[in-house]
This record gives C-alpha cells, sequence and structure tokens, in this order.
C-alpha cells in the first residue's frame, strides 16, 4: 500500500511539539510535588509530661528589630536594613536550634519550635541573597527544573539534613494535620500568610495560630468576595487536601475566622472562583534616595 512520506517540517513540528508537552508536563509535576504531604515518622516522638521551654528569644529580637507593618497590615522585612551582627545572631539562633533534642519536648513545644525555625531558616536564606526581587530567584533547590530554595539542605538536626520542604511537608503538616498552622509558616512573599511580629511560644501556640488564621482571612491576600465571586490566596489550591478536600470544606474553614462583611458573604457562594498570588519579596521597597 502506498504511504505518504512524512513532510521534513512537519517531522520536525511533531517532535518539538513533544518535547514541549514533556517539558510542561515534568514541571507542572514538580509544580505540585513539593506540596505532597508524606509523614517522616522519625519526628513523631515527644514527651507529652515535659514541662522543659525552648527559649526562642534572639528570633524574638530579630523580628522586632526588622518587621515593618505596612498600611495594608502586611508584615515586611527590612532586609536592606540588617546588620551584621543581627545576622550573626540569627545564625547562632539557628545553630541553637540545631543543638536542642527535639524529642524531649512536648507537643506545643515542639510545633513552635518548627515553625519558628522554618521562618528564620527562610529569613536566613533571603538576606543571604539579598537583593531579590522574588524567593523564587534563589534556585539552590536541587533538580533541573527546581525553582527556589525550598527543596535545599538548609541545616541539620539529630544528623539528619533537613530542606524548608521538608520541615513543612514532612513534619509540620503530616505529625500535626493542623490547618491553622499554613497561616504561621512564611514564605518571603507579600502573597503569603504574614511573617509574625513574635516567635510562636509552645505555651500560647493556640492563641498565636488562631490569630494568624484570623489576619490572613480577613485580608485581602487571603479572601475576597467580588460581586459575588470568591477569589482565594493560591495557599487555599496548593492545599486543598488540608482543608477538607473540597472547595466547600474550605469555604467552612473560612466561615471559622471571617469577621463580617466577609462572614455574611461567604455564607451566599459555595464555590471559588479564582485564586490570586502575590510573589514579589516582603520587604519595603528600596528607593534610590535610599
Amino acid at each position: 500500500m502506498f504511504r505518504t512520506k512524512p513532510h521534513p517540517k512537519s517531522s520536525k513540528r511533531s517532535y518539538w511539539y513533544l518535547v514541549l508537552t514533556l517539558f510542561l508536563s515534568l514541571m507542572t509535576g514538580l509544580a505540585h510535588s513539593s506540596y505532597h504531604k508524606s509523614l517522616w515518622p522519625i519526628w513523631e516522638t515527644n514527651n507529652p509530661l515535659s514541662t522543659k521551654v525552648i527559649s526562642h528569644q534572639k528570633w524574638d529580637d530579630f523580628l522586632n528589630k526588622y518587621i515593618i507593618i505596612n498600611d495594608e497590615g502586611i508584615n515586611l522585612v527590612n532586609y536592606s536594613a540588617l546588620k551584621k551582627e543581627d545576622l550573626e545572631s540569627l545564625k547562632n539562633y539557628i545553630q541553637q536550634m540545631t543543638q536542642i533534642n527535639i524529642d524531649n519536648y512536648n507537643r506545643q513545644e515542639q510545633l513552635a519550635y518548627w515553625i519558628n525555625l522554618y521562618n528564620a531558616l527562610t529569613v536566613q536564606t533571603v538576606a543571604s541573597y539579598y537583593p531579590v526581587a522574588n524567593i523564587q530567584e534563589i534556585n539552590i533547590s536541587p533538580g533541573l527544573f527546581s525553582l527556589g530554595p525550598w527543596g535545599a539542605i538548609l541545616v541539620t538536626i539529630k544528623g539528619t539534613p533537613l530542606s524548608l520542604d521538608d520541615i513543612d511537608n514532612r513534619i509540620i503538616r503530616p505529625i500535626w494535620n493542623d490547618q491553622r498552622t499554613h497561616y504561621a509558616l512564611n514564605n518571603a512573599t507579600i502573597g503569603a500568610p504574614n511573617l509574625s511580629k513574635k516567635a510562636y511560644q509552645g505555651s500560647s501556640i493556640d492563641m498565636q495560630l488562631n490569630q494568624a488564621a484570623y489576619s490572613y482571612i480577613n485580608s485581602l491576600r487571603g479572601v475576597q468576595v467580588i460581586e459575588g465571586k470568591l477569589i482565594l490566596s493560591k495557599l487555599y489550591d496548593w492545599y486543598e487536601e488540608d482543608f477538607g478536600g473540597t472547595k466547600q470544606y474550605i469555604i467552612n474553614h473560612l466561615l471559622q475566622f471571617a469577621k463580617e462583611p466577609l462572614c455574611s458573604q461567604l455564607k451566599h457562594v459555595n464555590t471559588i472562583d479564582s485564586y490570586i498570588y502575590n510573589w514579589h519579596l516582603n520587604s519595603p521597597v528600596v528607593t534610590d534616595e535610599e
């Protein structure tokens, strides 16, 4: 049977189409892989009877000195003003955290520990590469198509190398299964929940998580209802499984913390129409005059 020979240009187009398709598939997979929750059992050990307290004073001092609250209620880190001695103090704080045997503490102290460590490591990483406009520019994660610093090994605890992804997706999320922890972790972006101006403490962790959730959900970065359309932070798309796995469960979660008029608006919607996210660095804009 006679067969038509493919035109060379057609074959070339098909080849590049397949390459592009494969590339996009890989990128899509990688984009979602960092949100996959997978328990790391070695970090489950705790002492529920412990009354020992971990000091986060150095981190608390750093936050109090360098966080600026802008007119929109967004906590910004004044990276351009960081002093050498304060960066050294931050480094010492992180080093002290690595020397703690976290197994010996109760769950509340452990959660405060991991949240503070995650946020401190994020700030230290951005400071090390500043000035950058976007944390995704800090391409230190392993992997050909990886973006940002989240997959890079930044610290070693109990002889175990850890990345930001490990702390979030393999320790905090699967061990505590608390939706509110998403409001405590900050990834150095304008679109993220605020970096708290106070270090998290085991004794007040529940109150602090509630406040963080309340603050974000009632901000335009977190939730908006415009002409009956529900627009949420991309955070709720990335971590949909943690908020119940459906759009209605997410709405139910929002209702727990929404104040008026948002609360009434949410009662009249039954789906999520779109997501938004601002990836700009959570730092004041530096002008030429400065």
